[in-house]
């Protein structure tokens, strides 16, 4: 089933929290993890860190041909690196994101699995009938949903 998160307000007793789930993912993964997806937040994580040891050996590999003057290695760590850089913040900024979304939707499946929703509706009826004399019929209205 598809659930649409964009309407999803929090709700005391939901299971998981999108806030916490969200300042959670500044460690991309761990928001993902904390809402039950931890395949997910694998991912997150595993890219971050594969992002963050190329980057680190692009800038060490430039760093060692300083002294070479090889300008063709030092422009291809330089771009290595810059790309790495932004790809961490690419990471970092989705993973956020992402684990709200995840936040929100599992707890509208969780809701949807665990909860029994109704409604109830209580409303006084007052009618006047003017036919050849006035009477007022009064009561009250029951309305149950499920």
């Amino acid at each position: 089933m598809k659930y649409d998160y964009h309407t999803y307000s929090y709700q005391d007793g939901d299971k998981y929290n999108p806030t916490v789930d969200g300042v959670a993912s500044i460690i991309p993964g761990l928001g993902q993890m904390l809402s039950g997806e931890s395949g997910r937040g694998a991912v997150f994580l595993a890219g971050f860190l594969g992002c963050n040891g190329v980057g680190a050996f692009a800038v060490s590999a430039g760093l060692k041909n300083v002294d070479n003057k090889d300008q063709t290695i030092l422009i291809v760590a330089d771009i290595v690196g810059l790309t790495m850089l932004l790809s961490i913040v690419a990471i970092d900024i989705y993973s956020i994101v992402d684990a709200v979304r995840v936040a929100k939707v599992n707890n509208l499946a969780w809701s949807d699995k665990n909860r029994a929703s109704f409604n109830i509706q209580i409303q006084p009826y007052l009618n006047t009938i003017y036919y050849n004399t006035a009477s007022i019929s009064s009561g009250i209205t029951l309305k149950v949903t499920f």
